[in-house]
C-alpha cells in the first residue's frame, strides 16, 4: 500500500513549504497575501498552488471581496492528507500525540510507567501508538513522520546519542532504527526542550513573537533558542544548554531537585512525575513548598538573567514538565528589578510567559509540530 509521503506530499520544495507553514499558522489566506507575505511573486505563487491544488495538498474555500478589486479565493490545508506523530519518552511516561496536517489535535495517549529498559518503552510506543490510530479510524501509511523527544543532546551528527542520566539506560542501541522498524515511518529524535519550543513557535505564541528564550524545567534544566522564527540549533544541535551555566553542587530549579528535597523533608512522594497527583502533594506539603521555591527561585532568576544577557530575546517562556503551579510561582524570581540576581547588573526585561500551547504534553505535541514544520526541508537529521 503506498503511504503519503510516497504519494501527495513527494517531491514538496522549500517555498512550498514555506507556503504551507504561513497556510498552517494563519489558517486560510489568498494567494495575493501569500505572494505578499512570503515574499514571492504572483506568477510563482500561482504555480505552485496549481501544483498543491492537484495534489489535494490545499483546497480552494470560498470567494470573499476585498477592499478593492477581483474578490479573493480563500486557500486552506487539507487537514486529512496526512499526520504527524508526536513522542515523548522518558523513564516516567510516554505521550503520544496524533495531529493532522493544519496542526490540530486528533487525539492523544499518555502510557505512566517505569521504562527502566529502552525495549519496555519501545513496546509501550508501538502498542499506544497502533491504539491512537485505530481510535482515528487511520492506518500507518497516514503517517507523515514521527517526532520523538526525549531528554538528550547530540554529540556528533550520526548516532549514538548522548543520553541524559535519567535515560541512560536506554543507551547501546540503534534508537531512530528501532522505532522506525516498529512504527513504519520516518523518525526523528529531538531533545525534549526543543521541541517544545518549536510546538511554541507552530501554534502557540499567540502574540508571534519572533525571537524568544524557552527554559524547560524538567528532570534536568534545558532550553531552546527561537531567532527570527527559527529555532537555532547551533553545533550540532546543542544551542540552549542552560543547564550547563551552573554547577551541580548548587540548588536546581528542576523536578528532580524538587522530588529529592520533598523526599529528604517530608517523606513519601509520588511514585512518578503525574502533574495531578504532584499537585495534590504539594499541596499538602505547602511549607516544603515554599522552601524549595526560596531555594530555588534565586537559581532560575540567574540562569534567565544570563539568557537575557546574551540573546535579549523578547520573551522568556518558563515550560517543562515542573508542574504548571509550580512554574507560576516561579514567575516572580524572574522579574530581575526585584529578583536582582547579579547584584545590581542591569539588562533590558523579557516578558515572561507560560506556554500558550495547550495539550496533555507540550513536548509530544512539539515532536509532532516539527514533523508538519520540517516538511520540504530535506532529509532529517538521524532518519
Amino acid at each position: 500500500m503506498t503511504s503519503i509521503r510516497d504519494g501527495a506530499l513527494q517531491g514538496i520544495g522549500s517555498t512550498q513549504a514555506a507556503m504551507l507553514r504561513y497556510l498552517r499558522r494563519k489558517g486560510s489566506a489568498s494567494r495575493a497575501e501569500i505572494a505578499e507575505l512570503c515574499g514571492i511573486t504572483p506568477a510563482a505563487v500561482s504555480m505552485m498552488t496549481r501544483d498543491l491544488l492537484e495534489r489535494g495538498v490545499i483546497t480552494e474555500g470560498a470567494r470573499r471581496q476585498g477592499v478593492r478589486g477581483a474578490p479573493h479565493i480563500d486557500l486552506t490545508l487539507q487537514k486529512s492528507i496526512g499526520y504527524a506523530l508526536g513522542i515523548h519518552a522518558n523513564r516516567y511516561s510516554v505521550t503520544l500525540t496524533l495531529l493532522d496536517f493544519s496542526g490540530e489535535l486528533v487525539g492523544e495517549r499518555q502510557l505512566r510507567g517505569t521504562y527502566g529498559a529502552f525495549s519496555d518503552a519501545r513496546a509501550a510506543i508501538r502498542v499506544g501508538v497502533e491504539e491512537l490510530l485505530a481510535a482515528a479510524a487511520l492506518n500507518k501509511t497516514m503517517l507523515i513522520g514521527a517526532g520523538v523527544a526525549m531528554p538528550t543532546r547530540f554529540s556528533r551528527e550520526a548516532l549514538p546519542l548522548d543520553l541524559a542520566e535519567e535515560v541512560i539506560s536506554w543507551a547501546g542501541s540503534d534508537l531512530t532504527a528501532s522505532l522506525q522498524d516498529a512504527l513504519g515511518c520516518p523518525v526523528v529524535i529531538e531533545n525534549d526542550a526543543n521541541a517544545a519550543a518549536m510546538g511554541e513557535l507552530t501554534v502557540g505564541n499567540s502574540a508571534r513573537h519572533e525571537n524568544f528564550a524557552y527554559l524547560y524545567l524538567s528532570e534536568g534544566i534545558g532550553g531552546a533558542v527561537i531567532i527570527e522564527n527559527r529555532l537555532y540549533r547551533g553545533n550540532l544541535g546543542n544551542a540552549g544548554e542552560i543547564g550547563a551555566l551552573r554547577p551541580r553542587g548548587t540548588p536546581r530549579p528542576s523536578f528532580d531537585d524538587l522530588a529529592k528535597w520533598c523526599a529528604d523533608r517530608a517523606g513519601n512522594i509520588p511514585a512518578g512525575r503525574a502533574p495531578e497527583d504532584w499537585d495534590t502533594y504539594l499541596r499538602d506539603h505547602s511549607a516544603v513548598l515554599d522552601a524549595w521555591l526560596d531555594r530555588a527561585g534565586p537559581e532560575l532568576a540567574r540562569l534567565a538573567f544570563i539568557v537575557s544577557a546574551v540573546l535579549a530575546p523578547a520573551v522568556i517562556y518558563l515550560g517543562g514538565t515542573l508542574p504548571q503551579s509550580v512554574r507560576e510561582r516561579m514567575v516572580k524570581w524572574l522579574d530581575f528589578s526585584s529578583s536582582d540576581p547579579f547584584d545590581g547588573a542591569r539588562v533590558v526585561q523579557p516578558g515572561i510567559l507560560l506556554p500558550d500551547v495547550n495539550a496533555t504534553d507540550s513536548v509530544a505535541f512539539g515532536a509532532a509540530a516539527m514533523i508538519l514544520h520540517g516538511l520540504g526541508d530535506g532529509p532529517a537529521r538521524n532518519t
